[in-house]
């Protein structure tokens, strides 16, 4: 039994159509026929992959750079943040100046308050096309800002000040929750936190053990930086044909990109169908 674990946009989902190639699905579910286990494996927690879970058939969802892990239907790990933790990450908008995402199980949650917009206007656009994006993965509305949710990790915009006057305070944000999260610089001022001891690497770690199986039989496919981490998880790392050079340190097998039924083609010539 080998474990494959997959990124989603430009890798299983090409980023044009924003469709799953047939060849893919096919490929998919031939590996899960000869007893492979295929997954998931995104910063998106479950909240926000409803969609893709609508999508395609697999044996399990690693989400929120690993703070959930869903196997067969069942969430068999959890890492839910406290409600102190919670409301520290709050307070931290107005304080900093940064526009919070909170992401849990069950969508994101996004309220900037007043001052916040006065002092940097273009978050009004950024929260604006959040809630929207929301609405199409069937979140959960970002009015109730202070409802009794729960969160796992969570997301940050900045402003440079080139506008605004008012540049985010990141040096101090960097101090308050540099010690607790891993801060992930993903460009244009947005920034992915995600508890210690987690991500996409330790959540391919702790599926790998809980299905007695070693590095050696997973297989990890990606095209971003973000996959760093997986490909340093799995014995089998494979870039899609359009990837981030960052991951030729990797060694991958390189293959096509996802439109040209890049997947397909690796898990053909990996002997995985």
């Amino acid at each position: 039994m080998k474990a494959l674990f997959f990124d989603v946009d430009g890798t299983l989902i090409d980023e044009v159509k924003h469709e799953i190639p047939a060849s893919t699905l096919e490929a998919l579910r031939r590996t899960r026929e000869k007893g492979n286990k295929v997954f998931i494996n995104s910063g998106r927690t479950a909240g926000m992959l409803k969609r893709i879970m609508e999508m395609v058939e697999v044996d399990g969802f690693l989400c929120g750079c690993g703070t959930e892990l869903i196997y067969e239907g069942e969430s068999i790990y959890y890492k839910k943040l406290s409600p102190a933790m919670k409301q520290r990450i709050k307070d931290a908008s107005d304080r900093y100046g940064v526009l919070v995402h909170l992401e849990g199980q069950h969508g994101w949650h996004c309220q900037p308050s007043e001052k916040l917009l006065r002092e940097h206007p273009r978050y009004q656009a950024l929260y604006e096309n959040l809630a929207g994006f929301i609405g199409m993965e069937g979140g959960i509305d970002p009015t109730p800002y202070d409802g009794a949710y729960e969160i796992s990790k969570f997301c940050i915009e900045t402003d440079d000040g080139a506008e605004s006057g008012h540049p985010s305070d990141m040096e101090g944000f960097r101090e308050a929750f540099g010690d607790e999260f891993i801060i992930i610089d993903r460009g244009h001022g947005f920034y992915e936190n995600v508890p210690i001891g987690h991500g996409k690497g330790a959540a391919v770690d702790r599926i790998l053990d809980y299905l007695h199986l070693t590095r050696a039989d997973a297989y990890g496919f990606g095209d971003s930086s973000n996959d760093e981490e997986m490909f340093r998880a799995v014995g089998h790392p494979v870039a899609m044909g359009q990837h981030d050079q960052v991951l030729e340190a990797y060694h991958p097998f390189n293959t096509k990109r996802v439109e040209e039924d890049g997947i397909f083609y690796a898990m053909e010539q990996l002997g995985l169908l």
